[in-house]
């Protein structure tokens, strides 16, 4: 007011009219309550000041304002007289002009008006402060020029204005201040409510979801995602979105970090990236102008991204842009817990599982496994512990190792003191104890355990190796038995060999049997037993052996027992058959009374006894061979006899008849003639019937002996071949006499049974000596029986069981002819048509062979 009073009195000095001041004043005073009612809204206190300068005090006005970097002034507010007029100074005030060039520059240095012509620029000031220009223009018929009274006047107006201009502005920064204020504490409200939300996010799934449905609220977004960085660091996984589209959900499910893509360069470099006017998701239903991608940075390593897309344009002023990053930072940092949990828990279950396997291979362990202080208290003890010794963890747990005996405690405590300074005992041999008393061969292992507390402990490892020692030993009393076998072809020594070699190693006593040709059982051989005695089972259990082919075992005999041929005491047994080649050649018997025969003892004793039947069987056939060759021998000297001596006599008697005929001439005697030819056709026969057995012995050892089975009448071929030997019979003066029962009928091979009865009366004629052969035939059932009885040198009683052998002899070739093939091929045919032959004789009483033949 004191200004107001001063320029008046100005005004009064240069002689201003009365009502002209008194009008301005009115408008100062108008301008006043003007200004007043619209102090705290600027945008009204430049209109109003402007509405007053009009047209009062000037044809148009123009307000215009400082930036804030004060380089421009910017038209806020403006008037004019008459429309034409705005219209041609329109373009005029939308221009910024430079608040350093021209009279604008000159006005806000000196804070001084400036007047140009019809044109006046008036400082706008306030506290000292430029805060813009007034500017005002006159076009005629008004004065060209401003009085100073005028000057004054709208001085004191712009003044009045700048006042006001600057508690508005004042005001609205208050306001603002205010709402900023109020947004904040809004913000952070919801930023503490969306950190509680996160505090309990135990997974990054739950992290992300919490982030974008509570993030969405707090940053006024319209869409969002987040994205949390692979293991490998070379892609970005989507947790979750919101406001996308399904589609754009699928593109956004992985992104390379790699990319060009905004999430990619935030990954990448670690820093924020405001697009003011660009959709970072290109996923959302429309288009976003703005979007900010916030990298999820903890601990100085991005793992992941947060993208927030708006609605409306975004400056991202500095406050907004501290908030968004702190939501960022909450959510990397329970991202990071989260991950750091899920990895602990996955780090737990895998211990658990580890623990788990761990204690399911300690208890499924086939080796006893303990763990020991290194004074032998038992601390762990799995079953496999518990089924080698017999303790239960129960019986054990807190106790000194029970299973080492007194005897050998020093030295295992010592083993343990060894291993706890850090020494591995590797498969250290021990002689256990059981529970039950027993003594078990066991292997141990021991090394050292350090605990989490405490001193350290011993992990023994332990191996039942009775078996396998008893297996090794097993192994090497095969193989020294291999060569015992190998070293003789000696039949009787062969068998003195089997006899001792499980003596004393496996057994107390032991017996070799052998099957003889008659189906009885002999003890052949002994060891361990005493002079003449037949080692237990026995000779009954023995002959069940060969009899089934299978072994049998006892652990309990005694003397009360009926199969037992051995007294005093309880004793165990082992019978096993001696088999080769799908044959039983007898059978072998391990007796002891120290122990109880098992499995394995039973496995090696027919291991034993197969090798002990290979090595028999190679002795018989080392002494059939011998045999064979012996009797090869003797058969070749016997053929060549045999071959030559009817050709002799054939040329003798040729050579005689020639001679004869030569010198008689057609005189010749008949009857010599016919004497002779019948002596040459007997030779002639003689030599057809060797020549034939040695065809059938080669036929039968080929196999290719054939029956011609045919229907006929077996009496009838009795008396024909009795016919044929009736002259032979009368000329040794041996009466022959048949009592044949009459038809008996059957399906045979004639022409094999003509050479087996033949064979039978001729073998009648040459060792009867003269007594009456006597033939029968009878029927039986279904089967007729030939008798052929002689009285003549018979057979000794060793020689029978050899008499049907090939090239066997029960009599010296040297007084009885023939191969020695006869009887052999007549068991062959026999056999072949399902019957059998055999032989009851005394020597120097004569012989009976017998023939048995099914009717077919």
């Amino acid at each position: 007011m004191t200004m107001v009073a001063t320029r008046l009195g100005e005004a009064r000095q240069y002689g201003a009219r009365l009502p002209e001041i008194e009008e301005r004043l009115a408008l100062l005073a108008e301008a006043s309550r003007l200004l007043a009612d619209a102090s705290l809204e600027p945008p009204a206190v430049m209109e109003r000041l402007c509405g007053l300068v009009v047209p009062i005090l000037g044809s148009a006005c123009a307000l215009r304002l400082l930036s804030e970097d004060g380089l421009w002034l910017r038209t806020v507010a403006s008037a004019a007289a008459v429309p034409e007029a705005r219209v041609r100074l329109q373009a005029l005030f939308s221009q910024r002009m430079r608040a350093d060039e021209g009279v604008a520059a000159e006005v806000l240095d000196t804070g001084e008006a400036q007047g140009v012509e019809a044109v006046l620029v008036l400082p706008l000031r306030a506290r000292g402060r430029a805060l813009g220009t007034l500017t005002v223009w006159r076009e005629a018929p008004e004065p060209a020029s401003f009085e100073s009274g005028e000057q004054l006047l709208l001085q004191e107006l712009a003044d009045r204005a700048a006042l006001a201009l600057d508690v508005a502005r004042a005001y609205a920064s208050e306001r603002q201040a205010r709402q900023a204020a109020e947004v904040a504490a809004g913000r952070l409200a919801r930023l503490q409510h969306v950190t509680a939300e996160l505090s309990e996010a135990l997974t990054a799934s739950r992290v992300a979801e919490v982030v974008l449905e509570q993030g969405l609220a707090v940053a006024d977004a319209k869409a969002g995602a987040l994205w949390g960085v692979e293991p490998d660091a070379t892609s970005a996984t989507l947790l979750r979105c919101a406001g996308c589209t399904p589609d754009a959900a699928e593109r956004l499910k992985r992104l390379p970090l790699e990319g060009d893509s905004p999430v990619a360069r935030v990954l990448r470099e670690s820093r924020p990236v405001w697009l003011m006017a660009e959709d970072a998701l290109s996923g959302s239903e429309r288009p976003a102008p703005s979007s900010a991608c916030l990298p999820l940075v903890a601990d100085g390593r991005a793992l992941g991204a947060l993208v927030f897309t708006f609605g409306l344009p975004h400056g991202f002023d500095d406050d907004e842009r501290a908030f968004l990053q702190l939501v960022a930072h909450h959510a990397a940092q329970a991202l990071a817990r989260a991950r750091l949990l899920e990895r602990e828990q996955r780090a737990r279950a895998a211990l658990r599982e580890a623990h788990g396997t761990l204690e399911a291979i300690i208890q499924a362990s086939p080796m006893a496994i303990m763990l020991l202080d290194p004074d032998g208290t038992v601390r762990l003890w799995n079953p496999a512990a518990e089924r080698m010794l017999g303790w239960t963890a129960e019986e054990v747990m807190g106790k000194v190792l029970p299973a080492v005996p007194p005897e050998h405690w020093e030295a295992f405590r010592h083993g343990l003191e060894r291993a706890t300074r850090g020494t591995v005992l590797d498969g250290a041999p021990l002689a256990a104890r059981r529970r039950d008393g027993g003594a078990v061969q066991v292997a141990m292992w021991t090394g050292r355990v350090h605990p989490a507390s405490g001193p350290p402990q011993c992990l023994s490892v332990m191996v039942d190796v009775t078996e396998r020692q008893r297996g090794e030993a097993a192994q090497r009393f095969l193989a020294e038995a291999g060569g015992v076998l190998a070293g003789s072809l000696e039949e009787e020594e062969t068998l003195e060999r089997v006899a001792h070699l499980a003596v004393p190693q496996y057994a107390e006593a032991c017996g070799v049997f052998l099957e003889d040709e008659s189906g009885g059982v002999r003890c052949v051989a002994t060891a361990g037993g005493g002079d003449g005695e037949v080692p237990p089972p026995g000779l009954a259990v023995v002959a069940r052996v060969i009899q089934s082919g299978r072994p049998e075992t006892r652990s309990g005999l005694s003397e009360r027992d009926p199969t037992s041929a051995r007294a005093g005491g309880t004793c165990a047994y082992l019978c096993v058959p001696l088999r080769v080649r799908g044959h039983t050649l007898g059978a072998l018997t391990f007796v002891t009374s120290k122990r109880a025969y098992d499995a394995q003892d039973l496995a090696l004793a027919q291991e034993l006894a197969r090798r002990a039947a290979l090595a028999l069987d190679n002795a018989s056939l080392y002494r059939d061979a011998r045999q064979a060759i012996r009797l090869r021998e003797e058969f070749l000297s016997i053929a060549s006899h045999e071959l030559k001596t009817p050709i002799s006599a054939l040329q003798l008697q040729v050579q005689s008849l020639l001679a004869g005929l030569a010198r008689s001439g057609a005189s010749f005697d008949l009857e010599r003639l016919k004497r002779g030819l019948e002596r040459v056709d007997r030779q002639v026969k003689r030599q057809t019937l060797l020549v034939n057995d040695l065809l059938d012995v080669s036929r039968l050892s080929a196999g290719k002996l054939e029956l011609v089975l045919q229907p006929m009448e077996l009496g009838a071929l009795v008396r024909e071949v009795a016919e044929r030997f009736e002259p032979e019979y009368a000329r040794s003066g041996t009466p022959l006499e048949l009592a044949l029962a009459p038809e008996v009928r059957g399906q045979w091979d004639r022409l094999r049974l003509d050479q087996v009865f033949t064979n039978l009366f001729s073998n009648a004629l040459k060792y009867g000596r003269g007594n009456p052969v006597h033939v029968s035939l009878d029927v039986e059932g279904d089967r007729t029986r030939l008798r052929v009885r002689d009285g003549g040198i018979g057979i000794a009683k060793e020689h029978l069981p050899r008499l049907f052998h090939r090239f066997e002899r029960a009599v010296s070739e040297r007084n009885y002819g023939g191969f020695g093939l006869g009887l052999w091929i007549a068991r062959q045919i026999v056999e072949a048509m399902g019957g059998h032959i055999e032989v009851e004789s005394v020597l120097g009483e004569g012989s009976t062979f017998t023939v048995e033949l099914p009717r077919g």
